[in-house]
């Protein structure tokens, strides 16, 4: 042990002279101690002398250091699959009960040797103890970050997972780098094909047309089966729509089958597609699947005229094709003859151009107030520009440009970009005019420009409401870069898609008819929330904060549940969690001004049934990841035998580390009885000895 002090050790000997002085004069000078016997002085002076440089040391903050040797043992981290395709063979029994006995008998001979940790995973990870087989998804590539991120700097000594190897969800395993531990397994499931024809995928469109036929691709395997055909039977609303034979394809083989269905009824559509059960199928589930295809009346009609082809017209044909909301057509003004009064929507992209004036385009968006969203760019005509009364002018002397990256707008409330604000900071800059703008109407500016990083109060994206529509302009070229921006941090491009489909929306409302605004998905896999959000505008169409918003669910049953909204600034939103398959309606009630406001809608939860469609067990997988961390594969009747073959392994073992602690003498409680128990000795020798 070490002991240091805060303050210079001299101060030290100091102590020891004031508390060697502070014994002599009271037992060496006072008279009335001239007579006491020479050793009961000393023993007075010793014990004064004592509490009082304890109590001198400790206002010098002594500190003392302990050191001792901490011995950790290897940490193993058992895995096990909790998906449901586990049960879709032959053994299902032994999984629901003797195995997990056996399992429990395998931690009490682990829990020996090794720190045991347990984890859970179908399509998500987690620590629950309680094994049921009901995942929807199986990802086994997401257990190894998260154990290498859990486990970092510590003694993880091996990972024992038990699976079967098959995998929906998520990379395979084997091409996962940073695994630097032994990856043992339990092998589950079966390798031998079992008898089953299998409903593998449905291919349809996610929309059609009212009174239009609509075409469904099923594609059907069948594993083992005698028999040479069989029925496809395809319900709505419990009724069957279609019915038919069909040949089986031969063994292991995948056959195409193309449907044709009537779309015959507005909204969301649920169908359900049986393959009619053979005898002895080792699983019925995936006999069976369900596609839901939303039936639109019709759409709005959305123009894309441009100048010449541009990578921005790619880029906003591919944000805006798959929703079901807008049709859009992409045409030259070259060679554009049409009206474009039939259109809910212009987009104008470098139009109008020197040249090219479409001053008959032009005169038909003001006659028929069409809203429209422009793009300018190195090809618009500016003098031009000013000239169709969009309420904004660009003053502009020069033809040069500058790069202009986009602010964000804090105070910019029109409507939900539906993006993050960060989406913003990592887009790349817009070619934009050396110019000032000016606006004769009300502006509501989304992106300032930023030239060379630093915000100006230009506009970048900025929206005008006139008198009967809205336009829209981007003041600069080059948005096709924001899709690749957006893909290389996010890896998808669903960020860029909503701002422009959010964009799109705002102009084409050309009122607010209902205060009471929902947004919420028609269809919802059995495995994701249902999420609602909820926007209130008052007279101004001003969002109101602070209400009291309720929603009344009400499943196929017609059992209710009731929710409350959770305020999210000036919005709402309602997290509903998981729920279970089937169609759900609901109401949102909420009170404004002494007036009552409802909303009714309707959802489907579809399922999604991936984990029946394999149920041969993927042990290759097993093998070459124990090949790769220098392990082993085994099956459940050999479970006895894997806790000696980890201990073997000369590689995990316990860890001594030399462990150091520092103490400060005041945390010490028993230094305070010391001095009291000096103290009072001294106190009771003294009154004894006739001191006081």
């Amino acid at each position: 042990m070490q002991i240091y002090f805060e303050y210079p050790k001299y101060l030290i000997l100091v102590a020891v002279a004031i508390a060697a002085a502070t014994s002599f004069l009271l037992y060496y000078k006072d008279r009335l101690y001239k007579e006491l016997d020479k050793w009961k002085k000393i023993l007075m002076a010793s014990l004064r002398f004592v509490f009082v440089l304890i109590i001198l040391l400790l206002i010098l903050n002594p500190i003392f250091k302990t050191s001792g040797i901490l011995v950790q043992k290897p940490i193993l981290v058992f895995v096990q699959d909790n998906s449901a395709s586990i049960l879709l063979n032959k053994d299902s029994t032994y999984y629901q009960n003797q195995y997990k006995t056996e399992l429990n008998n395998l931690f009490d001979d682990l829990k020996n040797k090794f720190d045991l940790r347990y984890m859970q995973f179908d399509e998500a990870i987690n620590t629950d103890s309680v094994l049921n087989y009901q995942g929807q998804l199986t990802n086994i590539s997401s257990i190894f970050p998260e154990i290498i991120s859990s486990y970092a700097g510590m003694n993880l000594g091996a990972v024992l997972i038990a699976t079967d190897g098959i995998y929906n969800s998520g990379e395979n395993p084997i091409y996962l780098d940073n695994i630097n531990f032994p990856v043992y397994s339990i092998a589950m499931g079966d390798t031998i094909s079992q008898k089953d024809l299998i409903l593998k995928d449905i291919m349809h469109n996610h929309i059609a047309f009212l009174g239009n036929k609509f075409p469904v691709r099923l594609l059907v395997s069948a594993e083992k089966c005698s028999e040479k055909e069989s029925e496809i039977i395809i319900r709505r609303d419990e009724k069957i729509v279609y019915q038919s034979n069909f040949e089986l394809p031969e063994n292991a083989s995948q056959k195409q089958i193309d449907i044709e269905l009537h779309a015959d009824k507005i909204g969301a559509q649920q169908y359900s597609v049986e393959l009619k059960k053979l005898k002895d199928e080792i699983s019925y589930e995936n006999n069976f699947a369900d596609f839901i295809i939303n039936i639109v009346d019709n759409r709005n009609k959305v123009l894309l005229l441009a100048n010449s082809p541009h990578p921005d017209i790619g880029a906003i044909k591919y944000a805006l094709k798959d929703n079901p909301d807008f049709e859009l057509e992409i045409k030259y003004i070259y060679d554009f003859n049409e009206s474009v009064k039939n259109y809910d929507l212009v987009i104008l992209h470098q139009l109008p151009s020197s040249q090219f004036a479409a001053t008959k385009v032009f005169a038909e968006i003001k006659q028929n107030s069409i809203p429209s969203l422009y793009i300018i760019g190195v090809n618009t005509s500016i003098q031009a520009f000013n000239s169709i009364e969009t309420g904004m002018k660009i003053v502009s002397n020069s033809n040069n440009f500058d790069d202009a990256s986009g602010i964000l707008n804090s105070n910019f409330l029109a409507f939900d970009i539906g993006v993050d604000q960060s989406f913003f900071k990592y887009l790349s800059p817009l070619k934009v005019n050396f110019a000032d703008y000016n606006f004769e109407n009300e502006a509501k500016i989304l992106l300032h420009q930023a030239i060379n990083g630093i915000k100006t109060s230009k506009p970048l994206i900025v929206f005008i409401d006139n008198l009967n529509s809205k336009n829209g302009i981007i003041c600069g070229e080059g948005i096709w870069k924001w899709r690749l921006d957006d893909f290389k941090h996010n890896s998808d491009h669903d960020s860029f898609n909503s701002f422009i489909n959010k964009t799109v929306q705002y102009l084409l409302v050309k009122k607010i008819k209902d205060k009471l605004n929902l947004e919420f998905k028609q269809v919802y896999n059995e495995n994701e929330p249902v999420i609602v959000n909820v926007a209130f505008y008052n007279e101004t169409f001003d969002l109101v904060p602070n209400l009291d918003i309720s929603l009344v669910l009400k499943n196929e049953e017609n059992k209710e549940f009731y929710y409350s909204f959770l305020n999210f600034g000036n919005s709402y939103r309602l997290d509903m969690g998981r729920l279970e398959v089937g169609r759900y309606s609901f109401l949102v009630k909420t009170k404004f001004d002494n007036k009552n406001y409802e909303y009714s809608g309707q959802f489907l939860v579809k399922s999604i049934n991936i984990e029946s469609l394999i149920t041969k067990a993927n042990h290759q997988v097993l093998f070459q990841l124990a090949e790769k961390t220098n392990a082993k594969v085994f099956y459940p009747n050999e479970m006895r035998e894997i806790s000696k073959e980890i201990e073997a392994n000369q590689n995990i073992g316990d860890i001594a580390y030399k462990n150091e602690k520092l103490h400060n003498f005041t945390d010490l409680y028993l230094l305070f009885f010391v001095i009291l128990l000096f103290a009072a000795l001294e106190w009771i020798l003294r009154k004894f000895w006739g001191g006081y």
